[in-house]
């Protein structure tokens, strides 16, 4: 983390400390307050059209933002949030947006804003349709190459990391590793069944790390997709981690069979009990090999799960995230370095996590090389991969996009079976691609181009 006192611009200086002063009390003048005073930090237009949109919706009396700023102050200490400030915010917003101009001003590519890292492959669980089935259970990264990795994010800009798996917990450098490099935020996902009171006060005691659980409905979903009492031992971890009052967020695979359970008011009210500050929602995509493609949600479900999410941000204070149909916020797809990249436990750079191809490996090439390779500059001059935002997706949305990537690229799969999709399941994608097009074509016209053309935004 580049230290405050090294900042030489005095009013950037000034403006850090007017919001570090601001963060000691919680009130709906000193929130909007924040929001200027970090204009004051970036040039950078879409980080200050977030927030500019953050200012608007907390100045609305009845806006959820409101009560989820007031539930991150009262679950965080002053000195917590200040940490999170630092590497969350002014590293990894402002101080990593400057270094990332730099690079593209010197090397002619942007580095993301995210780097997505699977240090390991094991777990203590075996989750029905886990897109890392392929790869099996048994690789993982040395603690000094991943170490490496870290310190490269640093020198490029890159200051939010999220840690996947296998599962996180059972990486045996997990702790060392978040130590060496206070500057960087962490998001670490993880099945929450190896999360001890003392495993969450130590996560908890760093400052910048948040943990979000995954969990795919109620006790009986759960279970059907993780193993028979994992539940119970998620509800413990939620505990843990609220008591050592850590940063928490939830994540849910959103499959045929549960999409409707994991958008509802009440699986919502019942996160944002536990403690929950946002909820992810990711597509069953069937990347692993040995997919069961009838999870895959259906058109209509995918639309629902857009309505719910719509909904549930402005009604409920929490943050929501859904990585497709939020395609309208970022433009279509963010992979091949755009926003983000994947760095899988046996070295491969990957696309995104769900793309498992790579042309290049970390242990014989370094962050910036991997990033203006031939693959991921012909990924990021295809995007937007469709003009319709709502299908962002070169994998499930536009499948021709990624065969052709493939077929010019030469890549290698990063594990047995991963071609599958590409090749002889290649008409179901097309035919699963056509059906929802179908759907998200009108719904592109009627609610996303009609608001655009009137200059209202997006939904």
């Amino acid at each position: 983390m580049e230290p405050i006192e090294n900042l030489k611009d005095r009013s950037t200086y000034f403006a850090i400390n007017k919001i570090i002063d601001l963060l000691s009390k919680a009130s709906v003048d000193r929130f909007v307050n924040l929001t200027y005073w970090g204009e004051k930090l970036t040039r950078d237009p879409e980080v200050n059209g977030a927030i500019k949109h953050i200012r608007e919706f907390l100045t609305q009396e009845d806006h959820p933002a409101r009560d989820l700023f007031y539930r991150v102050f009262n679950t965080l200490s002053e000195d917590k949030r200040r940490r999170i400030f630092q590497s969350l915010f002014l590293n990894a917003w402002f101080i990593g947006g400057r270094k990332r101009d730099h690079w593209e001003k010197e090397a002619g590519f942007r580095p993301p804003f995210i780097l997505i890292l699977s240090p390991t492959l094991k777990c203590n669980l075996r989750c029905k349709g886990c897109y890392t089935l392929g790869y099996g259970m048994t690789h993982e990264l040395p603690l000094e190459l991943a170490d490496r990795i870290l310190r490269e994010c640093e020198e490029l800009g890159i200051y939010f990391v999220t840690i996947l798996g296998g599962e996180p917990m059972v990486y045996p450098h997990l702790f060392e590793l978040i130590e060496r490099h206070p500057g960087i935020f962490f998001q670490i996902y993880s099945n929450g069944t190896l999360i001890t009171k003392e495993k969450a006060q130590r996560l908890a005691d760093y400052g910048n790390v948040a943990v979000v659980l995954s969990i795919e409905g109620g006790e009986e979903d759960t279970d059907a997709w993780r193993g028979t009492g994992v539940y119970k031992k998620i509800m413990e971890a939620f505990e843990h981690l609220d008591h050592a009052g850590i940063v928490i967020g939830t994540s849910a695979t959103v499959t045929r069979q549960n999409v409707e359970a994991v958008s509802s008011d009440e699986f919502i009210d019942t996160m944002i009990s536990l403690g929950s500050f946002a909820q992810m929602y990711f597509l069953y995509i069937p990347v692993n090999g040995m997919a069961d493609f009838s999870l895959m949600v259906t058109p209509e479900q995918r639309d629902h799960l857009r309505r719910r999410v719509l909904t549930v941000r402005n009604t409920k204070p929490i943050f929501v995230l859904d990585f497709w149909n939020d395609g309208p916020y970022v433009e279509g797809c963010i992979a091949g370095g755009r926003r983000y990249f994947h760095i899988n436990a046996k070295g491969d750079v990957e696309p995104c996590v769900y793309t498992h191809i790579a042309s290049d490996n970390i242990r014989d090439t370094s962050l910036a090389q991997a990033l203006n390779s031939q693959l991921f500059r012909d990924i990021r001059s295809r995007q937007p991969h469709n003009s319709n935002h709502l299908r962002p997706c070169m994998i499930i949305d536009n499948p021709h996009v990624m065969r052709d990537v493939i077929q010019k690229n030469c890549p290698y799969f990063t594990h047995p079976g991963a071609e599958e999709i590409y090749t002889f399941r290649s008409k179901y994608m097309d035919n699963y691609a056509k059906r929802y097009a179908q759907l998200a074509e009108q719904v592109w016209k009627e609610e996303y181009l009609n608001l655009k053309e009137a200059g209202e935004g997006t939904p």
